[in-house]
């Protein structure tokens, strides 16, 4: 029998054991842009692979540079967008360096090597409030891999069963208190698509839960919806409202992931686990919108909070921790239940899943994660990089293959 105490520390251990190498699959396509490419055409390439984000590699210095995701689609249709009938001639036009010489985008880029911990991965994920990490070789330069909370979340379910449970995993989220309850952001079906650009930029959320008048969960827009635009190549009205955004996927769009404050912290990691989504919508009995739990809150819970840290850069006490109304409402996170070993893969729709500038193939089985048949003290062979030719015009923007180099 494990002690509770050493139980309560047995998922910063796991993820101190392995490192972001054993997230790295046999073989995987990964999309990367030069800088000069134009912003149009990048995120058109989005759509076309199927990848939500790619790292940004500028030819006149040799290196990675940044990350293009769908927060910056946003920023320059923010920007940009004036009526309908004023074509965005910024998002035709400017090319992905100019784009960031405006954003002053030009931090350096976050990364990680493949030899460290995945609790290093998830610090440097949660201190800097990102959501992708590229993991480095550092011996080449070339990106491996891009490692998300979901993925690590999803790695750490492939083995959760065969590790001891801490008795706070059949606690009620009302009794754990993981989340964001107080002035939660939500929209209705007639707002407008601009205004949720407006949301998500100034609000610093990735999701709008839309309720119908008396605040009832009818719907979601989340970020990655936004991708659609381009897709569909609307992003010239953005006037339209919330609901005809989403027509798109009326057809298999199986309603709105949620929990109930009452459920358990196993069974709200199991249930966003096997969803393939970035958070669930916490409501009450009545479906009314309470709050928001996201990936992000489970991995701080389960991994910085038995260390002591709360997740915020500046070390202040989180927000969430000093929530009073969370407090006396009773709310937020727990689990239970038992979960399959195979996770399903990521999928690209909105609102669930989706990948993340790397279609890493099947990579639920523990044989692709797990490098069993290495030293896990000695870092692999770099993987084969082979770069795809593509047509002309596409002449800034290579997909590269990575396979494991065994």
């Amino acid at each position: 029998l494990v002690p509770e105490e050493d139980k309560s520390q047995i998922y910063v251990k796991f993820f101190k054991f392995h490192k972001c190498y054993d997230l790295i699959p046999t073989s995987a396509k990964l999309v990367v842009f030069d800088t000069q490419l134009l912003v149009k055409k990048a995120f058109f390439a989005l759509v076309y692979n199927g990848v939500r984000a790619a790292p940004l590699w500028d030819s006149s210095k040799q290196e990675f540079v940044g990350m293009l995701t769908i927060t910056d689609f946003i920023k320059i249709l923010r920007m940009y967008y004036k009526s309908p009938s004023v074509r965005m001639e910024e998002l035709e036009e400017h090319k992905l360096d100019t784009w960031r010489e405006v954003l002053k985008d030009l931090k350096p880029l976050t990364s990680i090597g493949p030899d460290a911990s995945l609790y290093d991965a998830i610090r440097t994920l949660i201190h800097n409030r990102i959501h992708r990490l590229p993991v480095i070789d550092p011996e080449t330069g070339n990106v491996l891999y891009i490692l998300t909370h979901k993925r690590i979340l999803r790695f750490l379910f492939l083995y959760i069963n065969e590790l001891p449970k801490p008795s706070y995993m059949n606690r009620t989220l009302r009794e754990l208190k993981i989340g964001t309850y107080d002035d939660i952001e939500t929209a209705t079906e007639n707002t407008s698509i601009i205004l949720a650009l407006k949301k998500f930029v100034e609000r610093r959320v990735s999701a709008l839960p839309i309720v119908d008048v008396d605040g009832r969960l009818v719907d979601i827009y989340a970020k990655f919806d936004v991708i659609n635009l381009a897709a569909e190549k609307t992003y010239n009205d953005l006037d339209v409202t919330l609901k005809k955004a989403n027509e798109h996927r009326n057809e298999w769009f199986e309603g709105v992931h949620k929990c109930k404050l009452d459920e358990t912290l196993f069974t709200i990691m199991e249930k966003i686990v096997r969803a393939e989504v970035h958070r669930l919508v916490v409501v009450d009995d009545a479906d009314k919108v309470i709050g928001i739990i996201s990936l992000s809150d489970l991995l701080l819970y389960l991994v910085l909070r038995p260390c002591g840290e709360d997740g915020s850069p500046d070390g202040v006490a989180s927000v969430r921790a000093q929530d009073t109304k969370l407090h006396e409402s009773g709310s937020i996170s727990g689990l239970s239940d038992e979960v399959a070993q195979t996770i399903p893969e990521e999928e690209e729709h909105a609102e669930q899943g989706g990948n993340d500038a790397i279609d890493d193939g099947d990579d639920d089985s523990k044989e692709n994660c797990e490098r069993s048949d290495r030293d896990s003290d000695s870092l692999p062979d770099s993987p084969v990089i082979e770069k795809t030719s593509l047509p002309p015009e596409n002449s800034m923007f290579r997909e590269v293959t990575v396979s494991g180099g065994e």
